[in-house]
């Protein structure tokens, strides 16, 4: 393959709620995606597609047949998975089956982009539409996200603060081995002039 073409975009990307159906390419993309200490488990993937799959999304790539222009396959590149948590910022608690309807805060627990796609700003695309999506839809008044710290700068890039380290999760003996930062982002609807 060529630098010119490893570039390029891939054609016909689309982003979409994730659904049920999705679950098993949902779980691929973590395992490749993620050591397994990270990763989530096939059970919470479920638990969130099923219970708020309004803060889970996908992108997707789209193959259509050239003769009929329908569409033959769509593959899942990347996603986001998200629950409204109880708590003001993402505790080892809130990792696992949580969904707190009337909470305003949404949770991000991954986000992930397929090794194959990376280094093409497909990362920020769908976040900076995720961050959209939410806002004017006024699913909750803000996002949190733990991350490493050396990912911190792409997540200021799309308007996340750093809050502090996150002592719960460094506590536990599974997520121990590194420091976690929490960080937040507030969703305001925008408003449009007529």
């Amino acid at each position: 393959m060529s630098s010119a073409t490893s570039t390029t975009l891939p054609l016909h990307m689309y982003i979409r709620p994730l659904m049920l159906e999705d679950e098993a390419d949902v779980t691929k993309l973590e395992a490749v995606c993620f050591p397994p200490n990270e990763r989530a488990s096939k059970e919470n993937i479920e638990f969130r597609l099923k219970t708020c799959p309004e803060l889970c999304s996908g992108l997707f790539v789209r193959d259509f047949d050239e003769d009929t222009k329908q569409i033959k396959s769509e593959t899942l590149i990347g996603h986001i998975l998200a629950t409204k948590i109880p708590t003001e910022h993402i505790t080892i608690e809130s990792m696992g089956p949580v969904h707190d309807e009337a909470s305003s805060i949404i949770a991000i627990h991954s986000i992930v982009i397929d090794p194959k796609y990376q280094k093409k700003n497909l990362a920020t695309l769908m976040l900076t539409d995720y961050i959209q999506k939410l806002s004017n839809q006024e699913l909750g008044s803000k996002i949190v996200i733990i991350v490493h710290e050396y990912l911190i700068p792409f997540y200021e890039r799309v308007g996340f603060k750093v809050i502090a380290e996150n002592k719960d999760v460094g506590k536990n003996p599974d997520f121990a081995s590194t420091k976690w930062i929490d960080m937040e982002r507030e969703l305001v609807k925008e408003e449009y002039e007529a």
